[in-house]
């Protein structure tokens, strides 16, 4: 099987497709024929049985709630679980969108839903103590999928996402959709749409301290990461909210970030993080949606999907899940994970499903049971003649 770009473009994490669409961040889905395929080949075949029991144990991980992230020679290892019992009621649940206008509102659901419940919990704080320390800062992204990069579809993706007043401010990377967005006017809800040198440019654009509601960064480039990070810091209080933002994080407010910092180097001590870095992974992930194409080797292609949703629970507590249509259109989870899904995680996850799949596989089950039932039927002889060996 081969992971191709899906049929609407997203961004991948090292950059712009081929295509040069903007969308969102996500792993690299490109794979080729390698010396790994033979190993892929022979993992995928695999009786039905043994690919129930990986799923079993799969979901009876997740049941558990048992969660273990850790760096092995510099490469990531999680098990396939999910925190039980941190996520709010339906957070397991799977509603993957039917459309790309669904998932912007699902994508504005899961801001808002996040949002509102730090806004809960910061007036409660304020309520009971008397300190003057201020509540840090929500930093949240969301990874929707671009038909193009024209300015046009990126205004229909925010008005969309960010859309209903729960974002107050939109700063843009690129200066075209900013200005198309500010001559679409505020019927979305937003009331600033400035570009990152507008924004950083002083009050007469916008207010950032002052300003209401969240501050979205919208398409910001890498090598825009500290001017984003001033209009961060600029923001106060004010909830961040990344909008296919164009660098590589994973996702978990930092989480792996510090855990690969705080590592023992072999040679030598690991240089302070700076900045800009501790900012560009500072994100979690509230929603993610990217349709992937998956190519079998006959040539017959399947849909797929990297998904993520979070409905008012803890965004580390909401799995990454791997989703494939089924004949009816229909997708099936194939996978889920606490961290998000790399290349290698994507295949392991395709091939398990076709393998569970694969007549060739089926007809080893059955002859495995038959072989299995003739064997019981046969007689030993050593019992026969009263033989304990």
């Amino acid at each position: 099987l081969h992971v191709v770009p899906g049929l609407l473009h997203f961004r991948t994490r090292r950059g712009r497709t081929s295509q040069g669409k903007m969308s969102a961040q996500c792993v690299s889905m490109f794979t080729s024929a390698s010396a790994a395929a033979p190993r892929r080949v022979a993992h995928s075949h695999r009786s039905d049985a043994s690919n129930a029991s990986t799923s079993q144990k799969a979901s009876s991980a997740i049941s558990r709630g048992s969660t273990t992230t850790r760096r092995n020679g510099g490469r990531r290892a999680s098990r396939v679980a999910v925190a039980a019992g941190t996520g709010a009621p339906g957070e397991m649940a799977l509603n993957p969108p039917g459309s790309r206008e669904a998932s912007f509102d699902q994508a504005r659901e899961a801001i808002e839903a996040v949002v509102s419940k730090r806004a809960r919990k910061s007036n409660k704080k304020r309520k009971s103590s008397s300190g003057t320390k201020a509540p840090q800062q929500l930093r949240v992204a969301v990874e929707l999928p671009l038909a193009s990069d024209s300015p046009a579809a990126v205004c229909a993706m925010v008005a969309g996402a960010c859309g209903g007043g729960v974002v107050g401010t939109a700063v843009y990377g690129d200066p075209q959709a900013a200005t198309a967005a500010a001559a679409a006017g505020k019927g979305s809800g937003i009331k600033e749409h400035v570009t990152l040198e507008q924004a950083l440019g002083g009050v007469q654009w916008c207010d950032l301290q002052r300003g209401d509601g969240a501050v979205a960064l919208v398409g910001i480039a890498e090598h825009q990461v500290a001017s984003a990070r001033r209009v961060a810091d600029l923001s106060g209080v004010r909830p961040i909210v990344g909008v296919n933002v164009e660098w590589e994080h994973a996702g978990d407010g930092g989480m792996t970030y510090r855990s690969a910092g705080a590592a023992p180097a072999q040679d030598a001590p690991a240089p302070a993080p700076g900045a800009d870095d501790v900012f560009a992974n500072s994100f979690s992930v509230v929603y993610s949606y990217l349709p992937l194409a998956i190519q079998g080797l006959l040539g017959a292609t399947q849909e797929g999907a990297v998904f993520k949703c979070v409905r008012g629970g803890a965004p580390e507590g909401s799995p990454w899940r791997i989703l494939v249509k089924d004949d009816g259109g229909t997708y099936q989870q194939v996978g889920a994970m606490q961290r998000r899904p790399e290349q290698t995680d994507l295949e392991n996850a395709m091939y398990n499903a076709a393998a569970a799949k694969s007549p060739v596989n089926k007809g080893i089950g059955v002859f495995r049971g038959l072989a299995d039932k003739a064997k019981s039927a046969i007689p030993n002889p050593l019992k026969m003649m009263g033989g304990n060996k």
